[in-house]
């Protein structure tokens, strides 16, 4: 197995495989999915987002993604406080303009204001130094333990590696919250996140590295 950074021509065959990952996930289903009629549409919304998503963290070095061969299994979007984040101009050229209709449509800036501020509160422990965007194991893969084995053996070694103290995340469903626990992440934050009438749970986690 391979752990690389992603490169620019792989941009829609990633968001391709983040888009299958994240349809049924609550984060997205019971708030901005609320807004389509159509469940085509909807994945469609998500594989223009996590396109222009992917290509504004590629150019800035924060996607990675575990092959094995000629398959890719997972995609991981790190951050860390000395990584800089895109601007609105580089999102633009990632293709945000296709992103209007949604705004216009699907509310998509309370989503992505609601979104920031829950990436945002693992982030503003103290402690929290290094934090996991994303992390989305293909489909294909999934129930074969990619997704701890691209935590604990690509990108916790990767980030320590790179002086990470600690490693942060959010996520979603109880069942997630199993899993990073099991993976000996703690828990620092819980708390519900609300769009337009709809709401989600919203859970925030910590791993210190050792």
């Amino acid at each position: 197995m391979n752990f690389r950074l992603a490169v620019q021509p792989e941009v829609k065959y990633l968001s391709q495989i983040v888009a299958d990952a994240f349809k049924d996930y609550d984060l997205y289903q019971q708030t901005i999915g609320q807004t389509f009629k159509q469940a085509s549409d909807f994945h469609q919304f998500l594989k223009r987002l996590h396109d222009v998503h992917l290509a504004a963290s590629i150019a800035k070095n924060k996607v990675f993604v575990l092959e094995d061969g000629q398959q890719i299994l997972s995609v991981v979007v790190l951050d860390n406080e000395r990584m800089p984040s895109a601007n609105m101009w580089q999102y633009i050229q990632a293709g945000g303009w296709q992103l209007v209709p949604y705004f216009i449509g699907n509310q998509l800036g309370k989503f992505l204001t609601m979104l920031d501020k829950a990436e945002k509160l693992p982030q503003q422990k103290p402690q929290t130094n290094w934090h996991v965007n994303l992390l989305a194991v293909n489909p294909v893969h999934q129930g074969q333990k990619i997704g701890s084995r691209t935590l604990e053996a690509f990108v916790i070694p990767y980030a320590k590696a790179h002086g990470a103290k600690t490693l942060s995340l959010i996520t979603n469903t109880p069942r997630n919250v199993s899993f990073y626990q099991k993976n000996q992440f703690q828990v620092v934050d819980e708390r519900m996140l609300y769009f337009n009438g709809s709401q989600v749970s919203n859970w925030s986690l910590v791993r210190t590295l050792t």
